[in-house]
């Protein structure tokens, strides 16, 4: 069988779930290609041995630590011409490598492409409902782009043989016109928690003491993690743990100094052991690093972007399960950061919790089943089609 994936290239947890499946294709003996763009063609192209083919890129526009949809709005007049142009660049590609199946994880023209061409397509998605605009925000703007962007996903999501929601079950509310195509997997993750080594293990693999304390900092591939990799930097000295890890992610620029104590990651293709070594992790608050939070049990402190709703959902959702902390990061401070983590590495509550959240998402096995659901969509051919 072989597969295209396309991943949205905003960040790196699209990819980072399309690599999950890419992994388990390959081991099955399938044959894969990558199209993506921005930092999710940049992580692909820099550090993996995959073959990528370059898409004509998004963006999304704010200050650091700060998304601004009304400004990315403006910004993108151009968004019509770059989404027709992404699909003649998608024609080309699925023409010349001839897939038996198109998966698109949240690049929502791949589907119209595949329609126009025959060839099934799976779409993975966290948020098929996606918001723009924060609880109680009133802004006529905003919600008129919101509303539009919402019958645009379910329209599109229609088009596909079935869809993938990498989450627990009804995690989502999912619309009613494409339910029968929804399937709910559990994490896609690029590790087996069930098969990964233990915490004490990993310490030795790495060369850490099994009884430092550790604090990792994860804040995914695009420039809005640059605040609060600053902030806790500038927090490191006062925090109570013996040593401090940094990943910055492959589009972020920081000149972050590292000593024996602060380590700097520009990438870690193996995060998960690191994030399991770890006592107490720190991050923004992406879907795939909330799904790696919850399935491998780690105590967390997590600062949404600011102005993010997706973002903030995904942390809420943290909280509820009590496995995480929340901190809004326009008021953070390095000050406030570093009272946050020395409080909550010794929350007993926090730990329980996340053990907790650790054994309900231990019951799914995401990344096998959605490439059985993507294997059973060539197989059964236009099965869903309308």
């Amino acid at each position: 069988m072989k597969v295209l994936l396309i991943p949205c290239g905003i960040g790196m947890g699209h990819t980072s779930r399309s690599v999950a499946l890419a992994q388990k294709l390959e081991a099955d003996g399938d044959e894969v290609l990558f199209a993506s763009y921005g930092s999710g063609y940049q992580m692909l192209n820099e550090y993996s041995d995959y073959d990528v083919v370059k898409l004509p890129t998004i963006k999304f526009y704010g200050s650091s630590g700060e998304l601004n949809f009304k400004h990315t709005a403006l910004k993108s007049i151009d968004a019509p011409y770059i989404f027709l142009k992404s699909i003649y660049h998608e024609s080309r590609i699925i023409k010349e490598f001839n897939p038996d199946v198109v998966v698109s994880d949240s690049h929502y023209s791949v589907p119209i492409t595949c329609k126009v061409l025959g060839i099934p397509c799976v779409l993975v998605s966290n948020d098929l409902a996606p918001e723009l605009k924060e609880v109680n925000q009133k802004d006529r703007t905003l919600e008129y782009l919101e509303n539009g962007l919402q019958r645009f996903i379910k329209d599109v999501s229609r088009l596909c043989d079935s869809i993938i929601i990498p989450d627990i079950q009804n995690s989502y509310e999912v619309p009613a016109p494409i339910r029968h195509r929804v399937n709910f997997t559990g994490p896609i993750l690029k590790m087996d928690t069930h098969l990964m080594a233990s915490k004490k293990e990993l310490r030795q693999r790495f060369g850490f003491g099994k009884s430092e304390k550790m604090v990792m900092a994860t804040v995914g591939g695009s420039e809005f993690g640059n605040k609060l990799l600053k902030l806790l930097h500038q927090a490191a000295p006062d925090l109570d743990c013996d040593r401090i890890i940094l990943v910055t992610g492959p589009q972020i620029k920081l000149d972050l100094e590292s000593s024996p104590r602060i380590i700097c990651k520009r990438f870690l293709g193996d995060i998960m052991e690191w994030m399991k070594l770890s006592d107490f992790l720190v991050s923004l608050a992406g879907h795939t690093t909330s799904m790696e939070i919850a399935s491998l049990g780690i105590p967390s402190l997590m600062v949404p972007i600011e102005n993010h709703p997706e973002q903030l959902k995904n942390a809420m959702k943290m909280k509820n399960y009590g496995i995480a902390h929340l901190e809004n990061m326009g008021t953070l401070t390095s000050e406030r950061l570093s009272e946050n983590i020395n409080h909550l590495l010794e929350d007993q509550d926090l730990k329980k919790n996340a053990e907790k959240t650790r054994n309900i998402f231990s019951q799914y096995n995401g990344t096998e089943d959605a490439v059985s659901i993507i294997r059973s969509c060539v197989e059964t051919g236009d099965e869903f089609s309308d």
